[in-house]
């Protein structure tokens, strides 16, 4: 009974601990008592398809995923081969192509700030889910920014607000606070949305999960197949522990 027990405990805790990795994300700020904790599914396979819809359409003509085909994207997707091609790949690339874009490094440079958009083949698995999705939440106006805006997340950055039309744009308010010493920094208080966009809030936090999803994806898509045959030799090993016990008590019934 006691080998029962311990399979049923590692059981336990090996879901425990996946299910709180993947909910909390990364990120080592405190934004998510504003914007919230992120919620990666990679089970969720309408979700990694509109990730996947998302990201082609908003970050692809700056961000490239070099170490990714849009071939096994599809494959890992479920997504058929005429429809990837019709409204996934765009500027003539061909199904088995990287996903990379024709942007030079020099030019992005020039024009970011000088800063090139990074690529984004393993940027989530590096920074983390909940970094992401913080990043793409907390965009607010700011006059004094060549792009109008800013981030809270990543003060001064150079990339523009590129999902505005889905957001709309808001305004971040801010308040000072006096430290331990008594020295006083700008606090963030809350958001007030100026120029609404055309989804709600709610709405627009399933597309940034959904892009985050993806990204999660993107950075490690073994993750799919390694995920399926895990849970596949737990459960075996969990069956066969079973077996394994009664064989054993069988065994030992006459020596007792």
């Amino acid at each position: 009974m006691k080998i029962l027990n311990k399979l049923i405990l590692l059981l336990t805790l090996f879901f425990s601990a996946t299910g709180i990795a993947w909910s909390a994300g990364g990120g080592s700020s405190d934004l998510d008592k504003h914007v919230g904790k992120v919620h990666i599914q990679l089970s969720n396979n309408a979700s990694l398809q509109r990730g996947a819809k998302y990201f082609t359409n908003y970050c692809l003509s700056c961000h490239s995923a070099e170490h990714s085909r849009y071939k096994r994207v599809a494959s890992d997707l479920g997504i058929p081969e005429d429809k990837m091609i019709e409204n996934l790949i765009f500027t003539g690339k061909k199904f088995g192509d990287l996903m990379t874009v024709a942007m030079k490094r020099e030019d992005a440079q020039k024009w970011f700030l000088g800063v090139a958009p990074p690529d984004l083949s393993t940027h989530t698995r590096v920074i983390g889910p909940q970094a992401v999705y913080e990043f793409l939440m907390t965009f607010y106006i700011d006059d004094s920014r060549p792009f109008g805006v800013n981030n809270l997340y990543l003060n001064n950055t150079a990339m523009p607000h590129v999902l505005a039309d889905l957001q709309g744009l808001q305004r971040g308010e801010f308040h000072m606070e006096a430290d331990a010493n008594g020295i006083e920094h700008k606090e963030f208080s809350q958001f007030e949305l100026i120029q609404p966009g055309s989804l709600s809030e709610d709405e627009y936090k399933q597309v940034v999960t959904d892009i985050v999803n993806f990204l999660v994806y993107l950075s490690e898509p073994a993750r799919l197949v390694r995920a399926k045959v895990g849970t596949g030799v737990l459960l075996f090993l969990a069956f066969f522990g079973v077996i394994a016990y009664f064989l054993k008590k069988n065994y030992w019934q006459d020596v007792h």
